[in-house]
């Protein structure tokens, strides 16, 4: 096996077992509010998350992909390192302030602007942004110290305010998953930091203007993304309330099971493909994709056992979902998967267009699918339109390939 592989294998597995223990957790988390808050409630607090993440279009991607792009470009080069970061904490502060005055006023004629909602964007861009400064270090145990340390807080102040103090609104919630990513990162900081620091200074405009325009691509791509993987949620919401909200996101939740072994791959995969050398991207992404379906598939067994049984035990018959609900949900956690680490090759390798290309087909697609069939299936239209979704982007890497290739080819020859 080859050193690269055996690497990959090394530091995926280590994000991946985090990622495991952080979702158990997060489970832990979604298990205390769905036995005590009405499911109602809970859809609330589901939907909120998911409006946030729209909140976040700016700022996530920007920490977690450039950032880690960046960084793994030119971490064991100081100067520019030094340069680089304090240029895009400025970029940073101003994508935060631009995102403020155009969210507050939207949200507030929507009806939807709560102090929650904020809480957890500005969690997020914080948590994103250390997310992407350990990826672009290739800092494994620090990231999922972060990933864990939040997740921890999550529960423990879950568990004082909900069953200790016996809370039973949805905001305490939000503020406390909001919240809980300040802690872990500060203490991390603290013991043992980033060689960052943030200085006020007037950046390089040209410099500026470069960042942004590799950003740019991205943005797109990961608003695309974002739209995909909350339209079910958003349009459940619209045509069936907060109650349906909560049946299928715990649902959806379970089927995240299904997502631990691809994320930890995705996560090493950029900065790792970014350092390398472009013969050996093909082999990567291949051994990741197989890694990630033979892990999966057993894990996808041993839930369609479960499943009923431990939803019945834990929450009770009004949170158990048809079982076609589970499997497209499943399938479809799966091919997100595949589709994440086959992004994480491409905006390695310095082409975020084409993943770009990919959300914009998949979200058009997921769009058409969740106002046709969630209308009129409910929870199995929402399930479908995941499955698709998922499925599509897939097929467009594919597509692409194929005419990248043949492009390469019919250049060739007219060279010779």
């Amino acid at each position: 096996m080859a050193s690269g592989t055996r690497e990959l294998i090394k530091c995926s597995t280590i994000i991946s077992v985090g990622v495991a223990l952080a979702r158990v957790l997060g489970f832990g988390f979604s298990l205390v509010l769905a036995r005590l808050l009405s499911p109602d409630d809970y859809g609330f607090i589901q939907y909120s998350l998911t409006l946030a993440g729209l909140v976040t279009l700016l700022t996530m991607p920007f920490g977690q992909h450039v950032l880690a792009r960046y960084v793994g470009n030119v971490k064991d080069q100081p100067r520019e390192l030094d340069e680089f970061l304090a240029t895009a904490w400025i970029i940073l502060i101003g994508l935060v302030a631009v995102t403020l005055v155009i969210a507050v006023p939207v949200l507030l004629l929507a009806g939807r602007l709560s102090v929650g909602v904020l809480v957890v964007f500005l969690g997020f861009t914080l948590h994103y942004s250390y997310f992407g400064l350990a990826r672009g270090f290739m800092a494994s145990w620090r990231l999922m110290a972060a990933y864990l340390g939040s997740n921890v807080v999550q529960i423990i102040a879950i568990v004082i305010v909900y069953v200790v103090l016996g809370e039973r609104g949805p905001m305490p919630a939000l503020i406390i998953y909001g919240a809980s990513y300040l802690l872990p990162i500060g203490l991390l900081q603290l013991m043992q930091p980033f060689p960052v620091r943030f200085r006020w200074f007037l950046p390089d405009r040209a410099y500026v203007r470069r960042i942004l325009k590799f950003s740019a691509p991205v943005w797109v791509s990961h608003a695309a993304y974002i739209f995909y993987a909350g339209i079910d949620i958003l349009l459940l919401e619209r045509f069936l309330g907060t109650g349906a909200v909560g049946l299928y996101a715990l649902t959806k939740t379970l089927t995240m099971l299904l997502s631990f072994v691809p994320t930890g791959l995705t996560t090493v995969l950029l900065p790792k493909v970014a350092a390398g050398q472009g013969a050996s991207h093909r082999g990567l992404l291949r051994n990741s994709i197989l890694i990630s379906l033979m892990i999966n598939a057993l894990v996808l067994i041993v839930m369609l056992v479960a499943y009923r049984p431990f939803i019945l035990y834990v929450f009770g018959e009004a949170y158990v979902a048809p079982l076609a609900v589970l499997v497209m949900l499943a399938f479809s956690e799966i091919a997100f998967g595949i589709q994440g680490i086959m992004s994480a090759v491409v905006v390695g390798a310095g082409q975020p267009q084409l993943e770009t290309i990919m959300r914009v087909v998949v979200v058009g697609v997921s769009v058409v699918f969740g106002f046709v069939f969630i209308p009129t299936l409910g929870l199995t239209g929402a399930a479908l339109t995941s499955l698709v979704g998922a499925i599509s982007g897939i097929v467009t890497y594919g597509l692409a390939s194929y005419w990248l290739k043949k492009d390469i080819t019919h250049a060739t020859v007219e060279v010779r």
